[in-house]
């Protein structure tokens, strides 16, 4: 085997950045009609609301009651489950 210049292959230095994507911590309300009717904008030094706030606490206080009702049902289902497995 040579090892003589012939065989050398030039190397060319070459710099990559990449730069991480912000996340958009934003949160949009929509009605029942899947038109938007409120975002949240969390992405600034604080909270920032646009939209129809009215119905937008509705939405929002609609989806939490849906959430937290899945929530309690579930962890209901598996204490019944667990206390009749005992």
């Amino acid at each position: 085997m040579s090892e003589g210049p012939e065989c050398q292959m030039a190397h060319t230095a070459k710099t990559m950045t990449h730069e991480i994507p912000k996340t958009a911590y934003t949160i949009r309300l929509m009605n029942q009609d899947g038109e938007e009717v409120g975002v949240l904008d969390f992405n600034g030094p604080g909270l920032a609301f646009e939209g129809n706030a009215e119905l937008s606490a509705i939405v929002f206080m609609d989806w939490v009651g849906k959430a937290f009702k899945q929530r309690l049902d579930a962890e209901y289902a598996r204490g019944l489950k667990d206390g009749k497995a005992a």
